[in-house]
């Protein structure tokens, strides 16, 4: 998972989904540009409110109250419910060692806590009904830090179950419903498979998301094995999709660190972008340029040719994306930028639009990190 993550971050910062490169309708120099810097903004607008949903008030006021499950009246903070959070944010399932439990103790034995457990705030406690129901845990509480006697909440765990791997513990299933006056907030099904041995421990060989937390929906899927890998993940408000990714690798040989061959897409709201990058030939071609490639630029026009990337608006073209070599100086410089090459022939320099765009996404996941730490 590591070497696809490396890869896979690599092409998501620079290519993505789109129409035919054969569509005869293209857009203009400046329609392109103008839809292309608005992504940052109507990204960063629509992941803000993720912090102020509904759900996210909700388990906020659940994890200020006592943990549940303890033969104590200790204050001890809930691994069980801090996972519930953390499986709540689409970062977590990507980021290296994100999908550990927050549990540095033994597994949670489900079935010992099955029951219902309801917040009492005249003596600051839970009421617990053990076994009823026997095959579920509800949690009945507050859901407004500010109105402590309305249990107006119901967070309902169907399934939860975790396996040790070189003594850390990761999920294999959860099942989770919250309801706030008895509207579903909240819908959290996780399913994963695990390399126990090998190079690969601790690495998903499979896993399967869905997570509903209004007004957002956020599926994903990822496949591991030794030669292939994928990621496929979206993210709807109010049932439109706004952010989508499809990605995927393949490797020579098991050993191999570096793929073969990367393609896939990412979109955000109307914008695409796409790439299929050889990368195999690619390498080639550096270590073993053909005596008919005599000069810098005839070698980046072949290297090109290995990669088939462009971007479009509602499903129009809008621009090829390109590489070409810098001409720098600085020893410590890049040597490549990635260009936009327009429909008009021009071309600038794609970084600076990607670079904003990335920066949204990070302030975004870096605040809900945060945000759930502070839990």
């Amino acid at each position: 998972m590591k070497k696809l993550i490396t890869m896979m971050l690599m092409l998501a910062s620079v290519f993505f989904f789109a129409c035919s490169e054969d569509e005869e309708d293209k857009l203009s120099k400046e329609e392109a540009k103008t839809e292309i810097t608005q992504l940052g903004t109507d990204v960063s607008d629509k992941f803000t409110e993720m912090q102020e949903s509904d759900g996210m008030v909700a388990m906020d006021a659940l994890m200020s109250l006592d943990y549940p499950f303890s033969d104590n009246k200790s204050n001890k903070e809930s691994a069980v419910l801090k996972n519930i959070q953390k499986y709540l944010l689409p970062y977590n399932y990507v980021g290296e060692n994100n999908l550990k439990s927050a549990s540095e103790d033994e597994i949670f034995d489900f079935d010992r806590w099955v029951g219902t457990y309801t917040w009492n705030n005249t003596v600051g406690a839970w009421d617990p009904d053990y076994g009823t129901p026997d095959d579920k845990i509800i949690i009945i509480f507050p859901a407004d830090t500010a109105d402590m006697d309305n249990n107006n909440a119901t967070l309902t765990i169907s399934n939860y179950s975790e396996i040790t791997i070189d003594e850390e513990l990761y999920p294999e299933s959860i099942d989770v419903e919250l309801t706030v006056n008895e509207i579903k907030v909240i819908d959290i099904d996780v399913d994963a498979e695990w390399f126990e041995t090998g190079d690969h421990m601790g690495e998903p060989t499979s896993l399967d998301v869905s997570v509903y937390l209004i007004p957002f929906e956020f599926t994903g899927s990822f496949t591991h094995t030794s030669t292939e890998a994928g990621i496929d993940v979206s993210i709807l408000y109010d049932s439109a999709e706004f952010f989508a990714v499809g990605l995927g690798a393949d490797w020579a040989s098991e050993d191999d660190s570096i793929p073969s061959n990367i393609n896939g897409y990412i979109s955000f709201f109307n914008v695409k972008f796409q790439a299929d990058v050889d990368l195999a030939d690619i390498i080639d071609l550096m270590l073993n340029t053909p005596d008919n490639i005599t000069t810098q630029d005839e070698l980046i026009e072949a290297v090109n040719n290995e990669i088939d990337a462009y971007v479009s608006v509602d499903g129009t073209w809008a621009a090829d994306i390109e590489i070409t070599l810098l001409e720098s100086t600085d020893e410590d410089g890049e040597m490549f930028d990635i260009l936009f090459v327009y429909a008009d022939g021009t071309s600038e320099s794609a970084i600076p639009y990607f670079e904003e765009l990335g920066e949204e996404l990070e302030e975004f996941f870096g605040e809900l990190e945060e945000y759930y730490d502070s839990w």
